[in-house]
């Protein structure tokens, strides 16, 4: 597999911003690796986190929603 941009991390703590947040852009990251994507290449880490912007900013508006993503933990 492509060697992702983002790390894995040691611990997360699920309900934090910035980890939900590395979570979510984690997850895009995967999706574009997936899809073909070159990391450093074809995106970078700040577009990741334009990417998953839009889904922290919906969670934390409304913490009812049901989003499923990956958290980057070793």
């Amino acid at each position: 597999m492509t060697k992702a941009l983002i790390g894995k991390l040691h611990e997360v703590v699920p309900g934090e911003l910035a980890d939900e947040y590395l979570a979510m852009a984690y997850t895009i990251e995967l999706s574009l690796i997936s899809a073909g994507a070159v990391p450093g290449k074809d995106y970078t880490v700040l577009d990741l986190y334009k990417l998953a912007q839009p889904f922290a900013l919906e969670l934390f508006r409304d913490d009812s929603k049901q989003m499923r993503y990956q958290f980057p933990v070793e």
